[in-house]
């Protein structure tokens, strides 16, 4: 009866989220995470023909954003244990600035280097400051809130890419691509001037900092690392080498599997906006385990169907469960362990630096030596891995 009572207090509690006002300045903040994402891509063939780069030279940008996104987590505690609660938004957006900015100004490659590490690294920040205040202002019911804001994210990953080509296009330079987003994020650390103000928004951070560590269980702590290092390796491992291995398996242009792998990116906004409805009724974990099970069983059609309607279809499925793993985990993570939101939110942005770091390169190396379908078709491997360790973030007392 007491459990009963509890599922149908938490059910409610879902409910008011939904009519609850959204937390805005909040998505802002994984908005500007999503804009710097989503241009480097886009904007390196201009990089490369305006400092007459190699592809060698202009991987290492890539390589240098995540090394800065897995280094977050030390300058963040840092900050954390000596700023107000109140002023990290605003340090964070700023930060934003500082790194597109010298992206924008700088002319040669060892500062666009630099720029790109800054850029991981001030990426990672205002999105740890964001995970963590939607985790001590929803506390067990964050899950849907992080789902909301990385749908804001993944819209901002394909509005950077737009912002790239809609500029380029009308002849303007590359750079203003990068001034623009560090235009929005001075005004973004204005308005968090006063949206801070509230004190419900974020309990005071410091000290969670000092008791997240204790609060989150070794068990609880281990599992986050590996599911977020597993989940982000199998998405952008499908992100990076999905076109080739589309290529090479469907037999299409290189054009054509570009087309299709935008439905993989499609699929991943549309498949966090279906999850965040479905955790009305169902806790993250239970979800988060089904979209692991869909992934291994869109993974195996995929392999099997070489049928570019069938492909299609299927590589949104794709992204639709791959997608959802990142905030299923963090909403898994801080329903067991609320009161270490701050920490859950620092260790899962050092995770996904070292997955973005790793795990292409890796993929990469073996397609080298077995080729693009074998090692795509690995993949298949990171959710099954997934599945057991997810028992880590299983909430004491309750149904699995």
């Amino acid at each position: 009866m007491a459990e009963a009572a509890r599922d149908s207090s938490q059910a409610l509690s879902r409910q008011d989220q939904v009519r609850e006002a959204r937390p805005w300045f909040l998505y802002l903040l994984f908005g500007l995470f999503g804009a710097q994402q989503g241009l480097l891509g886009p904007i390196m063939p201009f990089l490369r023909e305006t400092l007459a780069l190699d592809l060698g030279w202009a991987g290492l940008h890539f390589a240098a954003y995540a090394a800065g996104l897995a280094l977050v987590g030390w300058p963040y505690r840092w900050l954390e244990r000596r700023v107000r609660s109140t002023s990290m938004s605003s340090i964070a957006c700023l930060s934003v600035v500082i790194a597109s900015s010298l992206f924008a100004l700088a002319g040669h490659w060892s500062l666009t280097l630099l720029a790109a590490g800054a850029m991981g690294l001030s990426g990672g920040f205002v999105l740890a400051v964001g995970q963590a205040a939607l985790g001590e202002r929803y506390r067990e019911q964050a899950a849907p809130r992080l789902v909301e804001a990385h749908i804001v994210a993944g819209l901002c990953v394909l509005g950077g890419a737009l912002l790239v080509g809609s500029m380029t296009g009308l002849g303007l330079s590359w750079r203003l691509v990068p001034g623009s987003i560090a235009a929005v994020a001075l005004l973004v650390s204005l308005l968090s001037l006063s949206a801070w103000n509230a004190p419900a928004i974020l309990a005071t951070t410091h000290q969670a900092s000092e008791s997240g560590q204790t609060l989150m269980t070794r068990r609880v702590q281990l599992s986050l690392w590996a599911l977020v290092l597993l989940g982000i390796s199998a998405e952008w491992g499908v992100g990076f080498w999905g076109a080739e291995y589309l290529a090479v398996h469907v037999q299409v242009s290189a054009s054509a599997a570009a087309t299709l792998m935008s439905l993989y990116f499609a699929g991943t906004v549309c498949g966090r906006l279906a999850s965040r409805y479905a955790l009305i009724r169902i806790n993250p974990l239970p979800l988060l385990v089904g979209v692991m099970l869909g992934a291994i069983a869109t993974l195996v059609v995929l392999y099997f169907s070489q049928a570019q309607l069938l492909t299609a279809l299927f590589i949104f499925v794709l992204g639709a469960c791959l997608g959802n793993f990142f905030p299923l985990i963090l909403g898994s993570a801080m329903r067991v362990a609320p009161q270490a939101s701050s920490a859950i939110s620092a260790q899962a942005s050092q995770a996904v630096g070292v997955a973005l770091l790793l795990a292409p390169f890796l993929l990469g190396l073996l397609s080298s030596r077995i080729g693009v379908e074998a090692a795509f078709s690995l993949l298949i491997v990171y959710p099954f891995l997934m599945l057991p360790i997810a028992r880590g973030l299983h909430f004491p007392g309750a149904r699995p």
